[in-house]
């Protein structure tokens, strides 16, 4: 078995918050990462900072709903780095908010490709090298707003929740090549939360006090080293699970 450091992953979403934060935490444990999102210059910053810092990176541009960039995002880490080992679904679009009554097609269809079906577009396009090698691991992400259903984002939300199903339909059929299939539930400090203090700095205020530890997670303090865990040798036998970090402020009352 692969020890992390010895690891091809590929980080959707890497050139800002969570997807960033996992992109550099993987690279200073020694991860070879393949960094994607559909804007080149951010994710061409995030491998030029892990260069900075002695690893090595590979920036490629993809739109994760279409599959045949995915196919060629995968065989590329395989060609420049000899596997690919890690998948971590980050990237998602993010919709307008609204009622369920006037959430539109194109919304829901923007979230769901972006999302579910663009995670499944990278998990089968791996699915190949990691059967052959007997060993892998991809982590989804979704998010409290769909296991809670939180009003005024179905699209989003439903999205999100499918991907908690896929991730566990996925466990079930996969194990038995070796591959552990995870999904984490991140309450993190990203640049859409950014953006929500800005605008509402009362409400976002009275939401960090709500939560036990008084902050919303690092997204490379916090969220990446629970993913680096998910991605390494120790967790060969951890599969098909909702992972929530979010300083317990999910838990009910």
């Amino acid at each position: 078995m692969k020890q992390l450091n010895e690891k091809v992953a590929i980080v959707t979403g890497a050139g800002q918050g969570i997807g960033k934060g996992i992109a550099m935490c993987l690279a200073k444990r020694g991860v070879k990462v393949v960094c994607t999102g559909r804007r080149e210059a951010p994710i061409q910053q995030t491998v030029a900072e892990i260069e900075e810092l002695g690893g090595q990176g590979l920036a490629m541009t993809c739109d994760s709903a279409d599959r045949a960039r995915v196919e060629e995002v995968v065989k590329a880490a395989v060609d420049t780095f000899g596997s690919i080992d890690v998948i971590v679904n980050n990237g998602q679009a993010i919709v307008p908010s609204a009622p369920v009554e006037d959430t539109t097609y194109e919304n829901m269809l923007a979230a769901w490709q972006s999302g579910t079906i663009g995670s499944l577009n990278y998990m089968q396009a791996a699915f190949p090298y990691m059967k052959e090698q007997h060993e892998g691991r991809i982590i989804n992400f979704a998010s409290a707003t769909g296991m809670f259903g939180i009003a005024g984002q179905l699209a989003y939300g439903s999205n999100k929740e499918a991907l908690r199903g896929l991730t566990k339909i996925a466990a079930k059929e996969w194990g038995q090549y070796g591959i552990c299939v995870n999904v984490v539930l991140p309450g993190a400090e990203s640049p859409a939360a950014k953006a929500w203090a800005e605008k509402f700095p009362e409400e976002y205020q009275k939401q960090v006090m709500l939560n036990p530890m008084h902050r919303f997670g690092d997204p490379e303090d916090d969220i990446a080293p629970v993913v680096a865990f998910l991605a390494g040798p120790d967790s060969c036998y951890y599969s098909g699970q909702s992972v929530i970090v979010d300083g317990a402020n999910s838990i009910m009352p």
